[in-house]
């Protein structure tokens, strides 16, 4: 029976498209998911937030690498100077041991349980140590008072030639005048994470052969203070603390600063001036930041930068010709991949994908390239048969065919859309970051992106359509419903494609001063915007996926469903009839596999809505494949599945044609190819999933 083979062909088409779904996305998954990093070889995902932590999760010790850390976490010089100390000639760490301690530090050793090293290291962490111990030795280069309770004073280091001190993690509130007073070799100070409100940076004055000065994660704001002429420092790590602003004379003083960091902190303005003096800068972290806007003036002196981290500011508030100007820029820090088409310069850019694209491609695995073309192909060909076979084939119903024709050339405007973006990803192979920004700010992107748009629109507005015609035509045949005729459905199609266009090109109106909109988040130019809550157009894209997609989705599948709940009613009592039967098993595989290819879509709207993190892989699986598939599934459930479509564009379809070509006198095509129906009626009600027949005020399958 002919309902029987639509449920063959409908459930083995549910089955090979959640199969190529799930093969597509497994393939498109990196080696490790998001906010992980990859080691090992690729056979081990250590978290983001372990990368750099002097601790090393991965085997080949990858997480720590001190160029990859000095260059995004740290200081490349205090990283290297502290790789070539604490190694041998042979670059293997020095044993330790406690041998040449002498008696004056193995007395205070052995009481406080504490240990020393090589006469000049003195250990005394995780020892709850309120005060420092009295160690009187000349040869004392290094003290580590790390995890205690200590309490400073201006007798803390009275006699001592310290060279690196490391006072992390105690409760230290305050500094008082001349604690600092005789560390004038002092080259490393370490105060983070302590409870320190201020600072007097004046005390610093003394300390001239100072490098590295560490006062991170306490509370200083640094308001209304500036730090003295330091001559040899390199280093100054002021992150996560509570500094609101950068005033012009703050650093002015550290004229040789190789690296400021400034992470995590309330700046919300810098003075145009306030790093004018720091030409010899090659580090700068502001990210986690609350600034509303960075002057142009800020880098402008910066002529050796190397590395800068911007991580949270947003990309409008920084000035483009000034990124462009740091031409020794070497790596640079966004909080979202499609900024670094801001610094094309730039080859070290992070993050370095967005799960679509990277630096070197615009598709960044093959799986996607490979799926791209695909869907292309199959859409362009699937709906250009369609197309073929309506205006070739001569179909008895114009209107429905019109209906029919109208959503095909729809659909192939997605494949067009992926041929763009296939073709652009094979142009820029291996070198998308120096033309990121001229594409996506390109007439080029913007047409994918109304084709894409357009397309998905008309192709929902068609469906919701055909949908209530349905409705009105079978499930109340005698409600006063006009018949369908070829104006009505013109009428309509013009109405639909105007929607469907306007819903498009709105954004490129809203926003005319640029090209920007459909590539400013993706350089696959589609406005999906799931990756962040509130990006610019984010009003447009809810709109559109939340407000009409959501709204025409639920009412295709409300009136389907009231649909086959009338027809239930009207032959409860009598055997369904087949034509019956294979109407409704049609209508169940169209509302499911409409709700397939948009319910994820949709979901991820509102996921990003909640603030929820979508991964890459999932947005790029989503818009490479999840989005055309409709376009590619609509000729197989509304033209090849009905039987007259199948036996036209078979071997006597053909003879169909050619019998025409050859009878100038108008013979029927039943007679010109042998396939003359005693029942018009039901020939015509297998035409296709949308038909009219012309004696009847039903729509048949």
């Amino acid at each position: 029976m002919s309902f029987r083979r639509s449920i063959v062909v409908g459930g083995v088409l549910i089955i090979l498209l959640i199969l190529l779904s799930t093969v597509t996305f497994y393939l498109s998954l990196g080696p490790c998911p998001r906010g992980t990093f990859a080691c090992d070889n690729g056979t081990a995902c250590v978290p983001q937030r372990n990368i750099c932590d002097n601790h090393s999760d991965c085997q080949d010790a990858e997480d720590e690498d001190p160029v990859m850390c000095g260059m995004f976490y740290g200081s490349t010089l205090v990283v290297q100077e502290l790789m070539q100390k604490v190694r041998n000639k042979n670059g293997t760490v020095l044993e330790t041991n406690n041998r040449t301690c002498e008696q004056t530090l193995q007395h205070v050793a052995n009481q406080a349980r504490c240990r020393c090293f090589y006469s000049s290291m003195f250990f005394c962490n995780d020892r709850r140590l309120s005060t420092v111990p009295e160690i009187h030795s000349n040869k004392l280069k290094r003290l580590y008072l790390v995890n205690n309770t200590i309490k400073l004073s201006e007798l803390s280091f009275i006699g001592l030639s310290l060279e690196y001190m490391y006072l992390s993690n105690n409760d230290i509130e305050e500094i008082t005048p001349g604690t600092f007073a005789d560390l004038r070799k002092l080259e490393w100070l370490l105060l983070r994470s302590n409870q320190l409100t201020s600072f007097p940076l004046a005390e610093l004055r003394d300390l001239q052969s100072l490098k590295l000065l560490d006062l991170s994660d306490n509370r200083l704001s640094l308001a209304n203070d500036k730090f003295p002429k330091l001559h040899s420092i390199y280093e100054l790590i002021l992150d996560s603390n509570v500094i609101e602003m950068i005033d012009e004379d703050l650093f002015a003083g550290l004229g040789r600063l190789h690296l400021l960091s400034l992470h995590s902190n309330r700046i919300s303005s810098i003075h145009p001036r306030a790093f004018q003096e720091l030409t010899d800068l090659r580090e700068l972290g502001l990210s986690s930041n609350l600034l509303l806007r960075l002057p142009d003036t800020v880098l402008a002196s910066m002529s050796l930068l190397e590395a800068l981290n911007l991580d949270g500011i947003p990309i409008e508030n920084i000035d483009s010709d000034a990124l462009s100007s740091l031409t020794t820029l070497k790596s640079v820090v966004f909080s979202k991949f499609y900024y670094c088409g801001y610094a094309p310069h730039v080859k070290n850019c992070k993050p370095n994908t967005d799960g679509i694209s990277t630096l070197a491609d615009l598709l960044s695995k093959p799986v996607l390239r490979y799926s791209a073309w695909l869907m292309a192909l199959v859409t362009c060909m699937g709906n250009g048969l369609v197309l073929w076979g309506r205006f070739a084939l001569r179909d008895e119903n114009r209107a429905v065919s019109m209906v029919i024709r109208n959503l095909a050339v729809a659909d192939m405007l997605m494949g067009f859309y992926l041929v763009i973006i296939s073709i652009q990803d094979f142009r820029y192979r291996s070198r998308y970051h120096e033309v990121a920004q001229d594409w996506a700010s390109s007439w080029n992107c913007t047409l994918a992106g109304l084709l894409a748009m357009t397309s998905s629109e008309v192709s929902m507005l068609i469906l919701a359509f055909m949908s209530v015609e349905r409705f009105l035509l079978i499930a109340d045949p005698f409600g006063g419903h006009r018949r369908l005729d070829s104006r009505n459905v013109l009428t309509s199609m013009i109405a639909i494609w105007t929607v469907g266009g306007t819903i498009a090109i709105i954004p490129v109106i809203h926003w005319r001063s640029s090209t920007r909109f459909y590539g400013m988040h993706s350089g696959t130019c589609f406005p999906l915007h799931v990756q962040e809550r509130f990006p610019l157009g984010w009003e447009y894209s809810a709109f559109v996926f939340l407000g009409v997609n959501l709204s025409l989705l639920m009412l295709i599948a409300s009136l389907y469903t009231a649909l086959l709940v009338s027809i239930w009613r009207t032959r409860r009592a009598t055997p369904l009839a087949v034509l019956d039967c294979e109407f409704a098993i049609r209508f169940f595989f169209i509302v499911l596999t409409d709700a397939t290819c948009w319910a994820p879509i949709i979901a991820l709207k509102i996921l990003a809505f909640l603030s929820y993190e979508i991964s890459a892989d999932i947005y790029a699986w989503i818009v490479i494949f999840i989005l055309p598939l409709n376009s590619a599934v609509n000729p197989l459930l509304y033209t090849f599945t009905t039987p007259r479509y199948r036996d036209k564009i078979g071997i006597k379809g053909w003879q169909t044609v050619f019998a025409r070509r050859r009878n100038e006198q108008g013979v029927a095509e039943g007679t010109a190819n042998g396939l003359t129906n005693s029942n018009p009626d039901e020939s015509q009600g297998k035409i296709l999933p949308l038909l009219y027949t012309p004696n009847s005020t039903n729509w048949k399958m």
